[in-house]
């Protein structure tokens, strides 16, 4: 008899951030190997969609445990840790959820830019209550699952399951105001929360102003008024706004260097992205994106952009440099991919199920 497996889906698919790439992904990883399993996947949001994340709490709230329970599973994988608050308590010896990282817990507790309002934060603890209860975890990165053991008293039933880097459509090129066509400049993909350190990409580049053939393209939501104005004192600085896939290919091709000098990442998925398309790589030491990017990027405190940007001087200056973290960049890519997240993500569900009584 086949066991039941329902992939549980958090928001909306065409929400930006919604982990619906990631869905993609674990359902092409693991379906050629799951003969034994019957797959479904349980959409767990507000069918009348928007943008609101409220709006889809409120939704689950009311509405989860009779919708999870019109889909009998042996096994439940909640795709998005951040929803762990969610969890029917009756269901969590049969879950296994993907935790990406611990951004809001890092927030509430003062260790990252950003303070939770008592509504979330409430959310935030009964989330992290939830996952103590599950029969498995998988962490993105040895870094995460050291953060639940230090913030979260979790230390065991957590794998360390890497996520295959995404394969982006054909580069499209994307029209940036102000840059002028063929222009030598730095990349930085990110949104405007304090842990993305956008300031510290300005102070980075502020100290290659030298170069003045040199732009900056940052790629991601609008600015915010602090970020405009910081961009407004000095020259040559684009941004981009939001880009699809084939447009964000684009611009990783044609950046002389991607930069990313978070103050924390739970994964990096960028880094990897860019190192796919053959761009050199200045990141943070935050732990996990030293974890990621292995020796094929060049690595520096996010505190200090002093030593980012003689980093970056560095892979736009010294042509062998730049060939070797190319080189290394795709060799290391390639190293995340998509068989291996199938078998490890088959060996967590196995061995949540030997898991018969909840846990914490």
């Amino acid at each position: 008899m086949k066991k039941r497996l329902v992939w549980i889906r958090t928001a909306p698919p065409d929400l930006p951030g919604s982990m619906a790439a990631f869905g993609d992904l674990v359902r092409q990883a693991v379906e050629p190997l799951a003969d034994d399993w019957e797959r479904s996947t349980c959409d767990l949001f507000d069918p009348r969609g928007g943008a609101s994340m409220w709006r889809h709490h409120l939704w689950r709230l009311r509405h989860a445990r009779r919708v999870l329970a019109a889909q009998p599973a042996d096994l439940c994988h909640w795709l998005d840790g951040s929803m762990a608050a969610f969890i029917p308590h009756a269901l969590r010896a049969r879950s296994v959820v993907t935790v990406h990282d611990l951004i809001p817990l890092l927030q509430l507790r003062g260790e990252l830019p950003g303070r939770p309002s008592a509504p979330a934060a409430w959310l935030i603890r009964r989330g992290i209550r939830a996952l103590r209860g599950c029969a498995g975890l998988c962490a993105d990165s040895a870094a995460t699952r050291a953060d639940l053991a230090r913030l979260a008293g979790i230390a065991e039933r957590v794998a360390v399951v890497p996520v295959p880097v995404r394969l982006l459509p054909p580069p499209q090129p994307v029209a940036v105001a102000g840059l002028p066509p063929g222009a030598r400049y730095v990349l930085h993909v990110g949104n405007n929360a304090g842990y993305k350190n956008r300031l510290g990409v300005l102070a980075v580049f502020s100290r290659l102003r030298d170069l003045a053939d040199l732009h900056l393209v940052l790629a991601g939501p609008p600015p915010t008024r602090a970020l405009r104005a910081a961009a407004a004192r000095l020259k040559r600085v684009h941004f981009a706004g939001p880009v699809d896939d084939a447009q964000l290919n684009g611009l990783y091709r044609g950046a002389a260097v991607f930069l990313f000098p978070s103050l924390y990442e739970g994964y990096g998925m960028p880094v990897l992205e860019a190192m796919a398309a053959e761009c050199p790589v200045v990141c943070s030491t935050a732990p996990a994106l030293v974890e990621v990017a292995g020796a094929a990027a060049l690595c520096a405190p996010a505190s200090d952009p002093e030593a980012l940007a003689a980093q970056c001087r560095m892979a736009l200056s010294d042509a062998d440099l730049r060939g070797k973290l190319v080189a290394a960049g795709r060799a290391r890519a390639g190293g995340f991919d998509v068989a291996s997240l199938g078998r490890s993500l088959l060996k967590c569900y196995e061995q949540a199920l030997e898991r018969k009584e909840p846990h914490g």
